[in-house]
C-alpha cells in the first residue's frame, strides 16, 4: 500500500503537463452541473480515509450545501496505528472516531459498518472474491446494506472507487465499488425483500486513475473515463476543492503517512477522472466465480 501511494505521488507530478485519452462518450449532465442543483450525494467505500480520494468532489458538494451520505464498510482495523500514544482501546475504535470527524467536516451523515478488514501486509491479502464471500458469511450481504441505505437516503448520485483497480489496487476498494452498484440494482428492484419503496439512482460514478504515468507503475485503470472534475476550482474559504479535500484528511491521524502523501497528491492534481456507469447494464459481480482478484 505504501509503495502504491508513493508511486501515485511520483506519477502525479506529471499530471498537469501530460496528455489524456479522449472522453469515451458525452455526458448530458456533467457532474459540475449536478452539484449545483442541491443533489443528494452518497459515497460508498471500504475503509475510513478512502474518502480522501474523492475529497475534492465531496468538498464541492459540501460547499453547495448538498446533502451527503457516507457509507463505509469497515473500520480499517487491519491497518497501521501511527500514533505515538498508541490506539486505545482498539485501532478500529480510534479510526471510527477519526472518520466521524471527517464526516462532520463535510456535513455528512455517516453509516459505518463493521465488515472484516484484511490485515497488512498487502502480500497476504486474500483474493477479491474470497473477501467478498467472507464479508457475506460473517456480516451479511453488503449489497443489502447498500440497498437499504439507498432506499432510506434516496441519493441522486452514488460514488465509489473503481471495481477494477480501486484507486490503489486494494481488493476491498474494488469490492466497495462492486457492492455499491449491486446495491443500486437491488434498491431499484420491486422484488427485493427490503424496507421502503423501490428507488432507482439516476447518476452513478466510479473514480478512476487515468494519468498516463500510472501505466509505468501498473496502476492505470482499464476503465475509460467519461468526464473529469476540475479540482482546482474554488471551493471554500478561498481554497480550491483540492486544498479543501487535503485539509479534510487531517483527522485521520492514525494514517498520517498515507494521508501526508495523499495531501501532496491532491495539491498536484488538476483533475479527478470519472466513469459514469449504468449499473443495470454494466454488471461486475462481487462474488465472481473465478479465481481472480486481490492485489493486481
Amino acid at each position: 500500500m505504501k509503495r502504491t501511494i508513493l508511486a501515485l505521488l511520483v506519477a502525479s507530478v506529471f499530471v498537469s503537463c501530460a496528455g489524456y485519452q479522449k472522453l469515451r462518450r458525452p455526458i448530458a449532465t456533467p457532474l459540475d452541473n449536478l452539484l449545483e442543483l442541491n443533489v443528494r450525494i452518497m459515497w460508498v467505500a471500504a475503509h475510513p480515509d478512502d474518502e480522501s480520494i474523492a475529497g475534492p468532489i465531496l468538498s464541492k458538494a459540501a460547499a453547495y450545501g448538498d446533502p451527503i451520505y457516507m457509507l463505509v464498510l469497515n473500520h480499517g482495523d487491519g491497518g497501521e496505528c501511527n500514533l505515538p500514544e498508541g490506539c486505545l482501546p482498539t485501532l478500529a475504535d480510534v479510526r471510527g472516531k477519526e472518520l466521524a470527524k471527517v464526516a462532520e467536516l463535510y456535513g455528512a451523515t455517516l453509516q459505518h459498518e463493521w465488515y472484516w478488514n484484511a490485515p497488512l501486509p498487502t502480500e497476504t491479502f486474500p483474493k477479491r472474491h474470497e473477501i467478498a464471500r467472507k464479508w457475506r458469511r460473517e456480516g451479511g450481504d453488503p449489497t443489502v446494506v447498500v440497498a437499504k441505505a439507498i432506499r432510506d437516503f434516496r441519493p441522486d448520485v452514488v460514488f465509489a472507487l473503481s471495481p477494477i483497480r480501486g484507486g490503489t489496487g486494494h481488493p476491498e476498494h474494488q469490492l466497495a465499488g462492486r457492492f455499491a452498484m449491486a446495491g443500486v440494482r437491488l434498491a431499484a428492484s420491486g422484488d427485493a425483500d427490503l424496507p421502503g419503496k423501490p428507488y432507482r439512482v439516476p447518476h452513478c460514478y466510479h473514480i478512476v486513475n487515468k494519468a498516463p504515468l500510472f501505466r509505468l507503475f501498473g496502476l492505470d485503470d482499464p476503465l475509460p473515463y467519461t468526464e473529469r472534475f476540475d479540482v482546482r476550482q474554488p471551493c471554500k474559504n478561498g481554497m480550491t476543492c483540492a486544498e479543501t479535500g487535503a485539509e479534510n484528511t487531517k483527522p485521520h491521524r492514525t494514517q498520517i503517512r498515507d494521508m501526508g502523501a495523499m495531501r501532496k497528491i491532491l495539491k498536484l492534481l488538476d483533475y479527478l477522472y470519472l466513469y459514469r456507469i449504468d449499473p443495470f447494464t454494466e454488471v461486475l459481480d462481487p462474488y465472481e466465480p473465478v479465481e481472480e482478484g486481490g492485489m493486481t
